[in-house]
């Protein structure tokens, strides 16, 4: 990884592997509560009251049926949202492996891979940045992942930050370190 600065400009280049795509994948999952310790026991409880009402009922109910299936489907959804699906996203996606190098300044930020290079205007809504990566959120699109790593320094990360809001002063941000 490298990276090089101009005045008022920072330059990261990275690759991500498939580890550090799942990582990040899952940790917006937690952090924006799509997945969470909430809805595991909610499903605990739910098979637990269904396991209490069939014992004191001395057959299992439709209604004790209906929520053990309901909570064996939410828990199966849970799993294959976060287990099994972020790991299927990047092996369907080769250009999430390749390597990219964004240039931020405060006009813009460019996207450069091998194949591509895209000039976007900076239009943040929100700015995530947890212990590993850089979440830009662009509209309902979904969000540009940027790993910490790949800047070379602390002032280069800070640089970039002033960078996000002065170009974008609206934007939300959020320190999850």
């Amino acid at each position: 990884m490298r990276q090089d600065k101009g005045p008022e400009e920072v330059r990261v280049t990275f690759s991500l592997s498939r580890a550090e795509y799942v990582r990040a994948a899952r940790y917006y999952l937690r952090k924006s509560h799509l997945v969470s310790w909430i809805q595991v026991l909610v499903i605990l409880i739910a098979l637990g009251a269904a396991a209490v009402m069939g014992i004191l009922m001395e057959r299992m109910s439709f209604l004790c049926t209906l929520l053990v299936v309901l909570s064996v489907m939410v828990a199966f959804y849970g799993l294959w949202l976060y287990v099994i699906q972020p790991g299927r996203i990047y092996d369907k996606n080769p250009a999430l492996g390749r390597q990219v190098s964004f240039l931020f300044n405060r006009e813009d930020l460019s996207r450069q891979d091998e194949q591509t290079a895209v000039l976007l205007d900076w239009d943040l809504k929100k700015l995530w940045r947890g212990k590993e990566f850089y979440y830009l959120f662009r509209g309902e699109e979904g969000y540009l992942l940027l790993p910490r790593s790949a800047f070379r320094s602390e002032e280069d990360r800070l640089q970039f930050e002033f960078l996000a809001q002065t170009a974008c002063p609206e934007v939300k941000v959020k320190h999850f370190d």
